[in-house]
């Protein structure tokens, strides 16, 4: 089947047929199981036929494509193409063959915009999954104004897809964004289920994991608590939302400066997940893993080095060595080989992850990109600046392409060129791009929070090396009151 498939690109074969193969195989890869018309897939076809060649393929009639398509294939136990009364499907086996291109970018809204919403829901899931956030964002948000135009803003499902518009918001690191649609879901949801909804209760509880994400951590405690005393009274201290809800809370005490409050809250949350869950369960590992995270926080490396190593191997036994849950442990065994000074090995871990992650989700994944900003890094710890700079160089211009110049890992990278520079004795092209990450995070997350103060206090040392002393003192002065002002307006 799977040669058939590919001979039918021929010029002169049945090109049309495979190009409506294609679309309907990535249709179902999206989620899309119930069967799709003819009129779909016509329209969707279009954009695989041009990409391998258009009018030069010579393809078939439409309907000539459709017949040899749903005819037994020599040889095998059904066609390529099953249709029924309701249009039309790709065969199971399709499916499963190893490196399927990847879903052509646009596809997926393109599918969404003639689906009942309640199938396009399910895409903007599946290209959630596929990593493409953006993507993902423009069909929930697609989604949404349909829904409201059918069945109204405040309809179950309306917020269900305005909640998912949050999600995909946060996850390309629009969290202010995000927080005006968890905020307006989380009281939307309190008027038309009622307050001790779970679903209201979700609302709520991702509504204090933005309010993290944006500095304002006191405020995220005090719904995070709220949410918690909420999900014992109704499913009890060891339901999975409750324990999902403890997970959080304990994450964010961290945040706080509670370290020891956070370290045993993560223990506990663990413990619990395993009697429940499993101890390989990945809700419990992803506790684990919080654990090692409050460990390294608690300057207590080796030990945070031991459980991110023994997460990294559960997850490998439970979800597999290329799964990114198991990828993203290793990671933080290089974090923890770093801050022991194990930079060597570090190296040599990130090289190696660099490898893997390119092949699993491509050069230009936020991942793989993620685990080369490590790389540079520790090329950096090793004196070897000439290296990371241009490293730090490469993933900067590389996720200002896929991620957008805002982004706030784009900015972690513009100060790892930044740090780059200064060691090499570069300052006055080190404070270009010190400015440039102070500003953007000043517009992005305000003055007074805490990564924008921070830059400012990395533009003034910069500015104290080039001997602009007085520049340097008024923008520490600065950073003083704007600190007094943050905490004062968090307690």
């Amino acid at each position: 089947m799977l040669m058939s498939w590919q001979n039918a690109w021929a010029p002169g074969a049945h090109p049309r047929a495979a190009a409506i193969l294609a679309a309907a195989v990535d249709c179902r890869r999206l989620r899309m199981h119930a069967p799709v018309s003819s009129a779909v897939l016509a329209d969707l076809h279009v954009r695989y036929l041009e990409d391998r060649g258009g009018d030069r393929l010579r393809p078939e009639p439409i309907d000539d494509a459709l017949s040899w398509l749903c005819a037994p294939v020599h040889g095998a136990t059904g066609s390529l193409l099953i249709g029924s009364a309701d249009g039309y499907q790709a065969f199971d086996y399709l499916l499963d063959v190893p490196d399927l291109h990847p879903v052509p970018t646009g596809m997926p809204l393109d599918l969404a915009s003639r689906l009942d919403p309640v199938y396009a829901h399910d895409v903007g899931l599946a290209v959630g999954r596929l990593g493409r956030w953006e993507e993902a964002h423009q069909v929930h948000r697609a989604v949404a104004a349909e829904r409201e135009r059918l069945l109204g803003p405040d309809h179950p499902d309306t917020l269900a897809s305005r909640y998912e518009v949050g999600f995909t918001l946060s996850r390309t690191g629009r969290a202010a964004d995000a927080l005006v649609e968890y905020t307006h879901v989380a009281q939307a949801r309190g008027r038309v289920l009622g307050a001790d909804d779970s679903d209201t209760q979700a609302a709520r509880q991702e509504t204090a994991y933005i309010l993290g994400q944006l500095g304002r951590r006191l405020e995220a405690h005090q719904i995070y608590t709220a949410v918690l005393a909420a999900r014992e009274r109704l499913m009890g201290a060891e339901h999975p939302d409750t324990l999902r809800c403890r997970h959080n809370l304990a994450f964010n005490l961290g945040r706080i400066g509670r370290l020891e409050e956070s370290y045993q809250m993560a223990c506990e949350v663990a413990a619990a997940r395993a009697r429940v869950l499993g101890a390989i369960h990945p809700d419990t590992l992803v506790t684990r893993y919080g654990v090692a995270y409050a460990l390294g926080k608690l300057d207590r490396w080796d030990e945070a080095l031991q459980t991110y190593r023994e997460v990294a191997e559960a997850r490998a036994q439970a979800l597999g060595p290329d799964h990114s849950d198991t990828l993203a442990a290793r990671y933080e065994v290089g974090i923890s080989l770093g801050r022991l000074g194990r930079s060597g090995e570090a190296l040599t871990l990130y090289r190696a992850l660099v490898d893997d992650r390119t092949r699993v989700h491509g050069p230009d994944h936020p991942e793989t990109l993620r685990s080369r900003h490590s790389l540079s890094v520790n090329l950096g710890r090793l004196g070897r600046w000439e290296e990371a700079l241009a490293e730090a160089r490469d993933v900067c211009a590389l996720r200002e392409r896929v991620l957008g110049a805002d982004h706030p890992d784009v900015l972690v990278s513009r100060r790892e060129v930044a740090v780059g520079l200064g060691w090499l004795d570069r300052w006055a092209d080190a404070l270009i791009e010190y400015r440039r990450v102070a500003d953007a995070r000043e517009r992005v997350l305000g003055a007074d929070h805490p990564d924008a103060l921070a830059s400012r206090e990395d533009e003034a040392h910069c500015l104290e090396q080039l001997g602009r002393g007085q520049e340097a003192a008024e923008l520490h002065n600065r950073v003083t009151v704007l600190r007094q002002q943050h905490a004062s307006g968090n307690g």
